[in-house]
């Protein structure tokens, strides 16, 4: 009974922690997109998945997906066999209690080297702070005035205004809450971890904070949370707040969750690392 008993707390705190402490880093997998190899590095591993192309027009189907605004030239549709990521993720939702699956949520993941903090906390506090700077900066770049209107214990939320984006000011008894236009991160404390090659770009398992992303409920995540009335171009803002995180950190965005500037969503899965797009394409062999 007592072993019975050890087994189920391990489970538990490996269910917690996100994802089990491994001794050794992820290897990378050459057989898949850096897309794929990143997101399971980085604890998502549900419903990932990588769309494979004819391996002539690979190039061009990349470039044209990820242009200037992510306008993807017509590939926003299932001609690429993505029929399954309009429905892997969010249709594995379950109605209320579940939490979503990896791939159909928006998440971040890092890889902080050790010098940049002195501790898991002070860590999560550098990184959320990367964030707030990212977010704010983008913001004032795009025309978007801003105000934080909740800051505590990790979660941050910036409540923005621009006109042209049909984002309004707070007017109480005038405009409808759900009007209103945010971004909304979360920041958890990291473990520390040998971190893959690939993302250090050492040849050896370097020791870092690793914020991933694995858990059902307790993940590092940004999102906007805007009405289906506004014309945020959400792509870019996305993209722009990508541009100023480090390079250790990215932003995985799930199929159906991001809009471009014209209103057309999204279809597909990628990751923003300093606003450059990394595609789950690979290859058809």
């Amino acid at each position: 009974m007592k072993n019975l008993f050890a087994i189920t707390a391990l489970a538990a705190s490996m269910t917690l922690s996100g994802c089990a402490s491994m001794s050794a880093p992820y290897e990378y997998q050459d057989s898949h997109s850096e897309a794929y190899n990143i997101a399971r590095a980085g604890g998502l591993v549900q419903d990932i998945e990588d769309t494979e192309v004819p391996a002539n027009k690979l190039g061009s189907i990349t470039e044209s997906m990820v242009n200037v605004g992510f306008v993807s030239a017509g590939y926003m549709k299932p001609q690429l066999g993505m029929t399954s990521w309009q429905t892997v993720g969010v249709n594995a939702l379950s109605i209320l209690s579940e939490p979503d699956s990896h791939g159909a949520r928006n998440s971040m993941m890092a890889w902080m080297p050790m010098e940049e903090a002195k501790s898991q906390q002070t860590a999560q506090e550098k990184f959320l702070s990367h964030v707030k700077v990212a977010v704010a900066d983008a913001l004032n770049d795009m025309g978007a005035t801003h105000e934080t209107i909740y800051d505590r214990k990790g979660t941050v939320v910036v409540h923005f205004i621009n006109n042209d984006w049909d984002c309004p000011a707070y007017e109480k008894g005038v405009t409808d809450l759900e009007d209103l236009c945010r971004v909304d991160f979360q920041v958890y404390e990291p473990r520390t971890a040998p971190a893959p090659s690939f993302i250090t770009q050492t040849n050896t398992g370097e020791e870092r904070y690793v914020f991933s992303s694995g858990h059902g409920r307790k993940y590092h995540r940004l999102n906007l949370l805007v009405s289906d009335n506004s014309s945020v171009p959400e792509s870019e803002l996305y993209a722009n707040i990508s541009k100023g995180m480090p390079d250790w950190s990215y932003l995985y965005l799930a199929p159906g969750k991001v809009k471009t500037g014209e209103g057309k969503t999204i279809e597909y899965p990628y990751i923003l690392n300093q606003g450059e797009a990394n595609l789950f394409l690979i290859p058809k062999s």
